[in-house]
């Protein structure tokens, strides 16, 4: 249940992407709606951050919820490891406690936890199903995972079926509708929303392959990016690349 896409290698496009979506704002707003009321009745809560990335993102939902740090206790799963510390760097702030790390989902001896996080990572591990189940199971009786993730209808993801289907690929990625469909196989009870956001940045043809290095990794050295560069015309508007979309959000019960 480790993510089959380093993100260290692509760190100053990712920074780019972040930098020019409203993305985080919206998924923000979302998981405090999910979560009004969760921390009221609790004397602690035990949160995991699966795919914790630097933790920028866990920074600005931990600021958003503004939960007590006498009470609040944060495990991060990350597997590129200064990625991981400066994540721990960021969260100090937001917990009287030792942050606990993992280079990937802790043991089942290990697992209890009152909220499950993951946002925007299921994309990229090797085994989908196995990782539901997983986060699940660490949830203590009451708890709640929740995730965020694109479906196909997002114009990030058609570009993963352009770059693929060019090198006669599948693409090798996950999205929103196989997670609904785990879901609903593995029993699980949960509610789906969404977040609508604006991805929007000047367009240059560097930041246009800063967005494709982040959406493709590795396998941008194998597509001829012509085809790809072309596809972002579509989204021009007035000296800028606009790009209107939404993440789908599940709220899974424990």
């Amino acid at each position: 249940m480790t993510a089959a896409k380093d993100f260290g290698a692509i760190e100053s496009d990712y920074a780019f992407f972040m930098a020019h979506a409203t993305e985080a704002e919206s998924d923000v707003a979302e998981y405090v709606r999910n979560l009004a009321g969760f921390s009221a009745e609790r004397t602690s809560v035990h949160v995991l951050d699966f795919g914790c990335g630097t933790g920028e993102f866990s920074r600005q939902l931990a600021a958003a919820l503004n939960w007590p740090p006498e009470r609040l206790h944060w495990g991060l799963v990350e597997p590129v490891r200064h990625q991981r510390e400066e994540a721990a760097r960021r969260l100090a702030a937001f917990s009287r406690h030792a942050i606990e790390s993992f280079e990937r989902l802790p043991p089942a001896s290990e697992r209890s936890f009152d909220l499950v996080l993951s946002n925007h990572v299921l994309y990229y591990v090797d085994d989908l199903a196995a990782t539901l189940r997983g986060m699940q199971e660490s949830l203590r009786p009451g708890g709640r995972l929740l995730l965020a993730i694109a479906g196909w209808d997002n114009p990030l993801l058609q570009l993963w079926k352009v770059g693929f289907a060019s090198l006669g690929r599948p693409v090798p990625y996950h999205a929103a509708e196989e997670v609904e469909t785990l879901l609903s196989r593995q029993g699980a009870r949960f509610r789906k929303s969404r977040a609508d956001y604006q991805l929007r940045f000047p367009d240059t043809v560097e930041n246009r392959l800063k967005l494709l290095r982040f959406l493709f990794g590795p396998f941008l050295d194998e597509i001829s990016p012509s085809r790809l560069l072309g596809e972002l015309d579509r989204h021009v508007r007035g000296g800028h690349l606009e790009v209107n979309t939404h993440s789908d959000h599940f709220a899974v019960e424990g």
